[in-house]
């Protein structure tokens, strides 16, 4: 094992692939770390030869793909595999295999460990890696090179004697920090990622793996467990960022950045001493925060917080294991506004227990509460959460051909109506779009795109959606 190639499959469309979920994102790219940090850890601890070939950014097809293969012959190949578009990773990863039948094929992600079996063979792999990748990724490159048995190497799945074996089921990896920092020097130069409204060049940073609280919905970065990046850690991160791309702007890409009030504080205070002049963002939950540790992150760079409001209906938030009361959330909000820190929430609809009335409260909830932007996507509950066992007997899922949609289309039908309405009365108010006119105007190319996307979704009902401030399974 001398060569390792690190590859983000390509796909027609512009998609974003992470462990807890992928979507298209016209508006949006984030780097794939996931991939890096696997990367960082091969080179580092096994002296390998990486490359990363990220076909999503470079719009590469197939068959470029293959060429850039070929090319670099490597001994293994490493990928995530995504989520709606789970069974074209699956066609393209067989072809691959196909052409290059002695490379070992390596793949993981949330439907990969759930499904490993379906993933082996539908995809072509030769193993599967269940959970968090890289210590299990280094067993296996020790394993192949003859330095440990293949049945010690836990938490994958392989093809054996004709079989299928299953060794472990995906355990979590103690201490994030003594993994190597992602290998950001494999990424394409240029400024290729980007998020709406933020300074670029853009980069991204994950502080934290996991996430204690247990919304019913939510497929979490690799579990409940919390292991989190030390404060020193994390700003060496945002310098190594700063180093190689000069970057402007920083997503903290944690599933809730907020939870340890004290490490927060912490990165906050290494933050102003090292002065880097870099923004960031992050994604939070409403009762993290108040007016001393929003002080405290603004002043350390925070120009905007993402938050996984779902609903401004209390009903539906009590249904979704939110643990959230819609009025303090409220309070929050306008909070962050007083402060002159942006907002961004997540809403979603298309739970078949939703009212007509508990959609309304949201939309008077968003409009009412001071955020400054608001996506608003479909509830798909999805394997491995508490929502898709209880729902299962009202969905229509198969892993491969992929599909997990509602059996009741309806739901489709009430989704698409009230997100035109969502749209209208939050965007188009001239309190909306006189108060957010300093953050539009900070990067004129955002801008554009964000007007024409809403243009075009009014004027002729496209699949618009703001997919940098989203996720197709949003928290």
């Amino acid at each position: 094992m001398k060569k390792l190639l690190l590859l983000n499959l390509p796909n027609r469309d512009q998609i974003t692939r992470r462990y807890m979920c992928s979507y298209v994102s016209p508006e949006s790219l984030l780097p794939p770390l996931e991939l890096l940090s696997a990367a960082a850890m091969a080179r580092e601890w096994h002296g390998m030869e990486v490359r990363l070939v990220d076909a999503i950014v470079e719009r590469l097809t197939e068959q470029e793909v293959t060429a850039l293969i070929s090319a670099f012959q490597p001994d293994m190949l490493l990928s995530i595999t995504g989520f709606e578009c789970f069974g074209e990773d699956m066609d393209v990863l067989r072809e691959i295999k196909a052409s290059f039948p002695n490379t070992v094929m390596v793949l993981f992600g949330h439907y990969a460990t759930h499904f490993p079996e379906e993933t082996l063979r539908h995809s072509g792999a030769d193993y599967v890696i269940m959970g968090e990748p890289e210590l299990t990724l280094s067993k296996l490159i020790k394993a192949l090179a003859g330095q440990l048995r293949i049945e010690d190497a836990q938490n994958i799945a392989l093809l054996k004697d004709g079989r299928i074996a299953i060794q472990g089921s995906g355990s979590r990896i103690p201490n994030p920090n003594d993994l190597p920092p992602p290998a950001l020097d494999l990424l394409p130069r240029g400024g290729h990622y980007y998020e709406p409204l933020m300074p670029e060049p853009f980069g991204m940073i994950q502080t934290a793996r996991g996430c204690p609280y247990q919304c019913n919905f939510c497929v979490k970065s690799y579990g409940s467990k919390l292991t989190e990046l030390t404060p020193e850690r994390v700003v060496e991160e945002m310098r190594l960022w700063k180093q190689l791309f000069d970057v402007r702007s920083i997503r903290f890409i944690d599933d809730t950045f907020t939870i340890n009030r004290k490490r927060v504080l912490a990165i906050c205070e290494l933050l102003k001493a090292e002065n880097l002049g870099v923004a960031w963002a992050c994604l939070s939950r409403t009762d993290n925060l108040d007016r001393e540790l929003l002080l405290a992150m603004k002043s350390a760079g925070c120009i905007r917080i993402y938050f996984g409001m779902e609903s401004g209906s209390q009903r539906m938030l009590d249904l979704y294991k939110k643990q959230l009361k819609a009025e303090e959330a409220a309070s929050t909000f306008r909070l962050c506004r007083e402060l002159g820190i942006e907002t961004a929430a997540f809403f979603m609809s298309g739970h078949p227990d939703e009212t007509d009335e508990d959609f309304h409260q949201t939309v008077r909830f968003a409009r009412q509460s001071g955020i400054n932007f608001a996506s608003y996507n479909p509830l798909t509950p999805y394997p491995g959460t508490p929502l898709f066992s209880q729902m299962a007997d009202q969905l229509n899922f198969s892993i491969y051909p992929y599909r997990n949609e509602w059996k009741n289309q309806s739901v489709y039908d009430d989704f698409d109506r009230r997100k035109k309405i969502f749209y209208r009365k939050f965007y188009f108010r001239a309190r909306h779009l006189l108060g957010n006119a300093p953050v539009l105007a900070r990067n004129w190319g955002s801008f554009v795109s964000y007007g024409s996307g809403m243009l075009r979704y009014l004027l002729w009902d496209s699949k618009f959606v703001l997919s940098g401030i989203k996720g197709a399974k949003d928290r």
